[in-house]
């Protein structure tokens, strides 16, 4: 969560940059601008757009209860497999918690339909890679 709201932070500050701009831009003279097919405009849409999604995405991370432990692949899931470590929820960077690292993977992957309901010991098969699930919590 940590990570999003940094991600939060660092869009809303480059939102308030842009929305700068364009006031800077509205103020000048008629003609003053140079003609760009890539405009302010364009940014604040795409930056506002993309800051939704990572609030929705923040949204989804408050929404799982640490305390609610999972025996199957799931929403929530902590997944250990002979290959990485996921943690179900949100696509992030790889990241290390407590020496051991894990990887962010949204319920909406491909990886994540071919693992959901399968439990502790099962195996699956994905991009050639053959998966056997160590444990989940």
């Amino acid at each position: 969560m940590a990570k999003q709201d940094e991600l939060i932070e660092n869009f809303a500050r480059r939102i308030e940059e842009v929305q700068g701009q364009i006031e800077e831009r509205s103020n000048e003279p008629a003609g003053f601008s140079e003609d760009d097919s890539s405009t302010p405009d364009d940014l604040l849409t795409v930056l506002q757009e993309e800051a939704t999604f990572v609030q929705a995405e923040l949204n989804i991370l408050r929404g799982i209860d640490p305390e609610n432990g999972a025996d199957v692949v799931e929403r929530g899931a902590v997944v250990i497999t002979d290959q990485r470590n996921f943690f179900i929820a949100v696509s992030s960077e790889e990241i290390e918690v407590d020496g051991v690292k894990f990887f962010g993977m949204s319920d909406k992957a491909p990886l994540y339909a071919r693992m959901r309901g399968l439990k502790k010991g099962d195996e699956f098969e994905f991009n050639n890679l053959k998966y056997k699930i160590l444990d989940i919590y």
